[in-house]
């Protein structure tokens, strides 16, 4: 399961209380998110780089690699806000024939591209740095999150690779016993002719969850003792204040290069220019 998602080093990232982590990872997607000025998202996901990069010793090669297949989603929604744009129109880039490209429509579609990839980054970057047990372990002591919602929390964590490794499997069977079939077969049907198996064997697993924890009495009590202990420590105080520290002046340097709006007006004027 590690080989997938988290990956155990010993790092400064890895170390972190994973709530903390959270909430300084949850703050920086919300800052980028709620802006539509390019600058904003592309800033934070140039940090999400360096954070991985300086402090879980992950190069950002790696990250943009693992981000590949997100790219081309942000890309194309990038594009199609950018040619389809309807708000307010003032400086014309390109016009040719029907196509118009206009600045304003640029650079929405430029922010939305980036805000995707920033929270793509920066889930990618916690789920690797950040062990499920843990996880699930601060939820519960510093969080105060019920144990059932948090082991709930955890079994889907762990669904993920199992049924990413299921899926190579069926792609695999279906390789030595379907060669005979066509190449010409839609994606849509290869889809389902894979995922209906993957369905079938997700709720096997579901249900074998669901039979261990009834024998073992998940749930009978109110509370539960804790094999994990987790704390918050002095070194998480200090990423936490510095992190949204530097968001602020961030957002400070930003606006006094005159490269941030208010993201009120961005919203007022996406609701502008929305068909009606």
């Amino acid at each position: 399961m590690s080989a997938y998602l988290d990956q155990e080093r010993d790092t400064p990232l890895h170390r972190l209380n994973p709530v903390a982590k959270l909430l300084v990872f949850s703050c920086f997607i919300l800052t980028a998110t709620l802006y539509l000025d390019v600058a904003v998202p592309l800033t934070f996901l140039i940090v999400s780089w360096l954070l991985g990069w300086v402090f879980a010793h992950i190069s950002p090669l790696v990250l943009m690699r693992r981000l590949s297949p997100i790219l081309a989603a942000a890309m194309g929604l990038a594009v199609f806000n950018t040619l389809f744009y309807g708000g307010p129109r003032e400086h014309l880039i390109v016009a040719l024939g029907p196509i118009h490209i206009w600045r304003e429509g640029l650079q929405i579609g430029g922010s939305i591209g980036l805000r995707i990839l920033c929270v793509a980054s920066y889930s990618i970057l916690y789920m690797w740095t950040t062990d499920p047990s843990r996880l699930v372990a601060s939820l519960m002591q510093q969080a105060r999150m019920p144990y059932r919602l948090a082991y709930a929390v955890l079994a889907a964590y762990r669904f993920l690779p199992i049924l990413q490794r299921e899926w190579g499997h069926i792609q695999a069977a279906q390789q030595v016993r379907a060669a005979h079939l066509s190449r010409r077969e839609s994606g849509l049907r290869r889809v389902i002719r894979s995922g209906m198996p993957l369905l079938v064997s997700g709720i096997r697993q579901a249900e074998r969850l669901a039979i261990a924890m009834d024998a073992r009495a998940f749930g009978a009590l109110p509370r539960r003792t804790h094999y994990i202990r987790t704390h918050m420590k002095a070194s998480d105080y200090a990423f936490t204040v510095a992190s949204l520290a530097a968001c602020g002046l961030i957002l400070l340097a930003l606006s006094e290069l005159g490269l941030l709006r208010s993201f009120l007006v961005g919203v007022a004027e996406s609701v502008a220019g929305a068909p009606q």
